[in-house]
C-alpha cells in the first residue's frame, strides 16, 4: 500500500491521540532543568502531518522536556480547539487555580509519569491517589505511563479509580518476548476493568530489536479484547528513540491493526470522541 492509498483508508474525523509539541523554542523554551533536549516540532510541523495522511483531530500531550510549563500545548490547541484536546503534566500539589486555567483552555486529561528512565522508583500509588482527588471534581481521565515491570503493580489502582484510566503506549512491553510474556498477560487483565483504556501508541518503542511487524498481534489484540476501549497515536515526533521508524510506516501498522472498516471507525473516530469529548460528527 502506498502512501495515497494509506491516507485514503483513514476514516473521516480520524484523531491522532498522541503527539507532542516542542517549540518554536524563541516563544517557549525549555527549562534549565529539562530531562533531555527533544528536536524542534511545533505545531504547524504536526499540522502538516495529520493533512498530509487525512488526520482530522489531535490529542497533544504534554511533554516531560517542558515539565509543568503548558503554553506551547495550549497555543497549539489555541489553533483549533474545536478538533483538538490536551493532556497536562499533573503535580498532587499543582495550584487549583493551574488546573482550572488548563481545563478552560481544552485539556481534559492528566499524565503521569512512572518510566524508570524518568522516575527511578516507578509507580506511586499515593501520588497518583492525590492526583485523581484533584482531577476528578473536573471529569478529567488519568494517563498512566508506566514500564511493563510496573503493570502488576497498577492493578488495585486501576480496579478501585473512580476515574477512567488510559495506560500509554501498549504498557511499553518488549515485542520481541511476543504475546505469551507475563506483563502482556496483566496488561490484558487491566482491560478487562470498565474504566481502563489502552493507548495503541509507541508500536516503535515495543520494537526494540527494529522489527515493527512484531507489535502487530499485541495491537490487534488488545483492540479485540476492548473494542471500545482503544485509542490511537502517532507519538509524533518521537523522542529518545535511537532508530524512530518513519511516520508512513506507522500509519501503514495502523491498517494492520484496526483491519475492517468498523474497528478503525472505532480507534480512530468513536472511542476519541467518547473519551476527549469531541462531537460525534467530525
Amino acid at each position: 500500500m502506498n502512501f495515497t492509498q494509506t491516507s485514503r483508508a483513514i476514516p473521516a474525523g480520524a484523531c491522532d491521540c498522541h503527539a507532542h509539541i516542542y517549540g518554536p523554542f524563541d516563544q517557549f523554551p525549555l527549562g534549565v532543568s529539562a530531562p533531555f533536549q527533544p528536536p524542534l516540532a511545533p505545531a504547524r510541523a504536526l499540522e502538516g502531518l495529520w493533512e498530509a495522511f487525512g488526520v482530522r483531530r489531535g490529542v497533544l500531550i504534554q511533554g516531560s522536556a517542558y515539565g509543568e510549563d503548558h503554553r506551547a500545548l495550549l497555543a497549539a490547541i489555541d489553533r483549533d480547539p474545536d478538533n483538538r484536546r490536551g493532556v497536562a503534566l499533573v503535580e498532587p500539589a499543582t495550584p487549583d487555580a493551574t488546573l482550572k486555567h488548563l481545563h478552560e483552555n481544552g485539556v481534559c486529561g492528566a499524565r503521569v509519569n512512572y518510566v524508570r528512565h524518568l522516575n527511578p522508583k516507578g509507580f506511586d500509588e499515593a501520588a497518583c491517589w492525590q492526583v485523581v482527588r484533584r482531577i476528578e471534581p473536573l471529569g478529567w481521565h488519568l494517563e498512566l505511563h508506566v514500564d511493563a515491570v510496573d503493570l502488576g503493580r497498577i492493578q488495585g489502582f486501576v480496579r478501585e479509580s473512580p476515574i477512567e484510566v488510559v495506560i500509554d503506549h501498549m504498557g511499553r512491553v518488549d515485542a520481541a518476548l511476543g504475546p505469551l510474556q507475563a506483563p502482556f498477560h496483566t496488561l490484558l487483565e487491566l482491560v478487562s476493568s470498565r474504566r481502563c483504556w489502552i493507548k495503541l501508541s509507541g508500536a516503535d518503542r515495543l520494537a526494540k530489536r527494529g522489527d515493527l511487524q512484531s507489535v502487530v498481534p499485541f495491537a490487534r489484540t488488545l483492540v479485540e479484547a476492548a473494542p471500545e476501549r482503544v485509542v490511537w497515536g502517532t507519538d509524533w515526533p518521537h523522542v529518545n528513540l535511537k532508530v524512530p521508524f518513519s511516520d508512513e510506516a506507522l500509519f501503514k501498522l495502523l491498517l494492520q491493526v484496526a483491519p475492517d472498516d468498523l474497528s478503525r471507525s472505532r480507534l480512530l473516530v468513536d472511542n476519541p470522541a467518547r473519551l476527549y469529548g469531541f462531537r460525534r460528527s467530525a
